[in-house]
């Protein structure tokens, strides 16, 4: 069973006290912790999965802004291109706070930092804590994050798996490795999406190539994140039967991405079937005309 943190937890039973129970499965919170269902409020469509990797800035995003296509955002790649979607598993002092100020992101963020600071830039680039805190930005849900992954109940469980805490093994063995893609893939699918479409997923780190907008990495960061890639292979390799038992489909659009588990697709190939539906001509001719009104005759009758 999902074993929500401790702190998510306590920030429930504080901001819930007598209130009605939620009814079973994943729920979404606002900032005054009323409970909101968004399960399959985007029911069958296709999503573009934006992560972080270099790769974003080999690709024209602004294909993505086209008729017919949602996107979410992980972290600071909001930076790169503004995604419909978006969300976060750590600090959210540690993402640019343009991106929290706009409304027209919707913003999944885990419950237990909804009374967190952000933080601010100063024009010397000196970084300082914001006044402002997280449930005081406009378009944010919350949900209940957990800290243990269940390849066997990753789509269908009540929170939200990131991973592990380094001292638990999961279901496949491995400890700690927690990851904000998994939690992304999780709301996704929960959102209702049953394609997703992978950019930025490279799955590979170096002094020289480590993210698609510019950011520092030590030598033992570098290291972690090039571990956690191997850890997340193993775990989608195991999640592949449950994804295709709830007719999830994940596809890499990724160019040169080192993971290999998700069939591929070229970019502009994914980009052509998500449009497909929403990009046929448009005549504006004779909408306001009342589907019951009878058609008239090109000459009146006598």
């Amino acid at each position: 069973m999902n074993r929500p943190n401790q702190s998510d937890i306590i920030a429930l039973q504080h901001g819930l006290k007598n209130r009605a129970p939620a009814r079973t499965g994943l729920r979404l919170y606002t900032a005054d912790f009323d409970s909101v269902s968004m399960a399959n409020f985007y029911r069958g469509r296709s999503a573009f999965l934006m992560l972080s990797g270099p790769s974003l800035n080999q690709l024209d995003l602004s294909l993505l802004n086209q008729r017919g296509i949602v996107t979410m955002g992980v972290n600071n790649a909001w930076t790169i291109h503004r995604p419909t979607l978006w969300t976060c598993v750590d600090d959210p002092g540690r993402f640019i706070d343009t991106g929290w100020k706009d409304p027209g992101i919707l913003k999944f963020v885990p419950v237990c930092h909804r009374v967190r600071k952000l933080r601010i830039q100063l024009p010397d680039g000196t970084l300082k804590p914001s006044a402002f805190h997280v449930s005081q930005m406009p378009s944010v849900l919350f949900y209940r994050r957990s800290n243990h992954f269940d390849h066997q109940r990753f789509l269908t469980g009540d929170t939200v798996p990131w991973g592990n805490e380094g001292k638990h093994a999961d279901s496949l063995g491995i400890k700690g490795k927690r990851s904000v893609m998994l939690a992304a893939l999780r709301l996704l699918h929960h959102l209702g999406f049953r394609t997703v479409y992978l950019l930025g997923c490279d799955f590979k780190m170096a002094t020289d190539r480590k993210y698609a907008f510019d950011e520092t990495r030590e030598a033992a960061a570098i290291r972690h994140n090039n571990a956690l890639y191997d850890a997340l292979s193993r775990r989608f390799e195991a999640l592949l039967p449950h994804f295709e038992k709830h007719r999830f489909r994940v596809v890499n659009c990724s160019p040169g991405s080192a993971l290999s588990v998700f069939e591929r697709m070229n970019y502009e190939d994914a980009i052509a079937a998500v449009t497909a539906e929403c990009a046929k001509p448009v005549c504006t001719q004779g909408w306001y005309t009342p589907a019951n009104k009878p058609k008239q005759h090109a000459e009146a009758k006598a």
